[in-house]
């Protein structure tokens, strides 16, 4: 038994979710639910259309929403599914069968396309960031008891690197695992903003994040220019 949490704010820019429905499309013992941060696309008329559960949130955060899903899962084994990455079909299978004896942990990681740079990334986050110091990011698709992620508090609601804090408290109970099976993530923000200044401007917020800067301030350089996750200019807008 599965529970699956996706995050959603205008995904039909990539088409992911598409693409992730029809994937998962027939697969029993699980329950996917979309936790939608007011998208002004398609968004809710394809979630309404598929099986997922729909709720609707006022919370801007993705990490509000994640915690707002979880909360609504009914089932023990909770998957955090970033809205732009698609795991093996076999990867969530194998999750499912393992739910009893799997605590936490993530998926291995890839992008949706072949690039030097990209390709080191992917092998840096699974073998040395995610293998070494037992921290991944949403984009493996973690991976949880629930309530695990209750003890520790659930997600804290920031609006950045809040995949990396929930690694940090889970690991201190105890160390993740990391199936082989492929979580393929849309690399649309290398593709928009250049896959070496996007490279750059993720390793200036590492350091950050490192030295404590304000959540807010560092994901508004994130999401300069896409606002994949959460939309700064539109509320500017409304004021």
């Amino acid at each position: 038994m599965l529970s699956i949490i996706i995050p959603t704010l205008n995904e039909s820019k990539t088409g992911y979710l598409s693409k992730l429905f029809d994937a998962y499309h027939g697969l029993s013992d699980i329950e996917i639910i979309c936790v939608d941060g007011g998208s002004t696309d398609d968004t809710v008329s394809l979630i309404e259309q598929s099986t997922a559960k729909l709720i609707v949130t006022a919370v801007s955060s993705r990490a509000g929403r994640l915690n707002t899903g979880i909360k609504q899962a009914k089932f023990d084994m909770v998957l955090l599914h970033h809205p732009r990455s698609l795991v093996d079909i076999e990867g969530i299978i194998a999750l499912i069968n393992r739910a009893n004896e799997i605590r936490w942990g993530a998926f291995t990681h890839q992008f949706s396309i072949s690039h030097p740079l990209l390709n080191f990334t992917s092998w840096y986050s699974n073998y040395i960031r995610g293998g070494l110091r037992g921290i991944y990011y949403l984009d493996h698709c973690l991976f949880a008891q629930k309530q695990m992620l209750f003890d520790v508090g659930l997600l804290p609601e920031i609006d950045i690197f809040e995949d990396t804090e929930i690694c940090l408290r889970l690991k201190n109970l105890v160390k993740p695992i990391r199936l082989p099976f492929i979580s393929q993530t849309s690399a649309v923000r290398f593709q928009a903003q250049g896959i070496y200044q996007q490279a750059l401007k993720n390793q200036y917020l590492k350091w950050l994040y490192y030295f404590k800067r304000s959540d807010r301030h560092m994901n508004k350089l994130y999401e300069k220019g896409l606002e994949l996750n959460t939309e700064y200019e539109k509320k500017k807008s409304h004021k």
